[in-house]
């Protein structure tokens, strides 16, 4: 017989609610949560996350972060039941789809997982919900549920992960991947998820859309000893950051492509400290080459247009990062992001970049400009800002070649 009581936890998240922001209140709390995490002290970032989950309002974000550390301390299946929570409630968020990518199966996962709860019920606490007859019965009917949604007979059929099925068959040392295979996809390959690490996967687009780019990426992975095994090796570095699907499971990181996935992992192990880097190491980690930067706000537009313009012409990765504080100005840009800079107009003077974030970037707008000349939001988390923008909303900008 199960007890109740032990299973309230796990229960207590199922409940329907809405909205994914972190409540002000609990963003200091958030902060340290997400700290443990990148301190590799994964059972204490998971129980600062359940803290928070049982004092904030239900939040996709905040049930994706607990996902990535309840999966890097083993707790598989509270991870699992997070991420249904996300699909199931939250199913147009960044967050759902990053849970599918954590948790394949839940896409076809039954829905209705909540429908058990009673609208009077709707966006109680687990406190509230556990003085009522109604409350009690309303949990124990929602773990019941999700417990018959992910048992093995509901799910699919087991299938073979894409890290053991590429390396089938394969030779140690042996490529994994050509450049075409990164020119298919290019920066599209890349998901920027939850890890502060722009400052690479920015660097990682930009060699992604250019072909000396895609083939010095292509060069550093290839096949471990093991099936389901593989080794990054960045350039200029002679270590070797061995992977499996155990470390992979603890990153929590899925990109779209499975050579940024193993790309992006091999960067965490390089860089374990993970807290957002200088802006230019991301280029040098994976050109192996020193990195040229000048600052925005010291150049004149025409410098900083030949700068931009010399970088995209030679076909050399190009990234930028916003500056700390841009209070005062229309929202444009996240603050203290790294970005690509994938093209360059000097008729026009604009700039044009690639948020990491992709298809799931924040989209904006500015006022008072129908025609665009100053700003355009296009599609992919690609923008074009006029270089008198540009250096008021950019601190540094940063090429290397190769």
């Amino acid at each position: 017989m199960r007890n109740f009581g032990a299973t309230l936890i796990a229960a207590a998240i199922f409940i329907v609610s809405s909205g994914s922001v972190i409540p002000a209140h609990s963003a200091d709390a958030f902060t340290n949560a997400w700290a443990l995490y990148n301190q590799q002290k994964f059972p204490a970032s998971a129980a600062a996350f359940e803290a928070l989950i049982h004092t904030s309002p239900p939040s996709a974000r905040l049930y994706y972060y607990a996902a990535l550390a309840d999966r890097a301390s083993n707790q598989t299946g509270r991870a699992r039941q997070l991420c249904q929570y996300i699909v199931t409630n939250f199913p147009s968020t960044p967050e759902a789809a990053y849970a599918q990518k954590l948790f394949p199966d839940l896409a076809t996962a039954k829905a209705g997982t909540t429908a058990a709860v009673p609208d009077g019920l709707k966006g109680k606490s687990v406190n509230e919900l556990m003085q009522t007859e109604a409350g009690r019965k309303a949990l124990e009917s929602m773990l019941s549920q999700t417990e018959t949604n992910n048992s093995p007979a509901a799910g699919p059929s087991a299938k073979v992960s894409p890290m053991v099925a590429k390396s089938k068959g394969s030779k140690a040392g042996e490529r994994v991947f050509t450049a075409g295979d990164i020119a298919r996809e290019g920066a599209n390959g890349i998901d920027q998820m939850y890890y502060p690490n722009c400052w690479f996967e920015s660097s990682m687009s930009a060699l992604a859309m250019l072909p000396r780019g895609q083939k010095l990426m292509a060069d550093m992975v290839r096949y471990g000893p093991k099936e389901g095994s593989y080794v990054v090796r960045f350039p200029g570095d002679g270590a070797e950051y061995a992977l499996n699907e155990e470390k992979l499971e603890k990153t929590g990181i899925h990109d779209k492509a499975l050579w940024a996935t193993l790309i992006e992992c091999g960067q965490t192990l390089k860089f374990p400290e993970d807290n957002g880097a200088m802006l230019a190491d991301g280029l040098g980690c994976l050109t192996g080459q020193r990195a040229e930067t000048i600052t925005p706000s010291s150049a004149s537009e025409e410098e900083l247009g030949r700068f931009i313009e010399g970088a995209i012409k030679s076909q050399n990765p190009i990234i930028c990062g916003s500056g700390y504080n841009l209070s005062g100005l229309p929202r444009l840009v996240v603050a203290s992001h790294a970005y690509t800079i994938i093209g360059f107009e000097p008729a026009s003077g604009m700039v044009k970049i690639r948020n990491p974030h992709g298809a799931n970037a924040e989209r904006f707008s500015l006022k008072n400009d129908d025609a665009h000349q100053k700003f355009e939001q296009l599609d992919d988390g690609v923008f074009k800002i006029h270089l008198s923008l540009f250096k008021m909303y950019f601190a540094q900008v940063a090429k290397a070649d190769i």
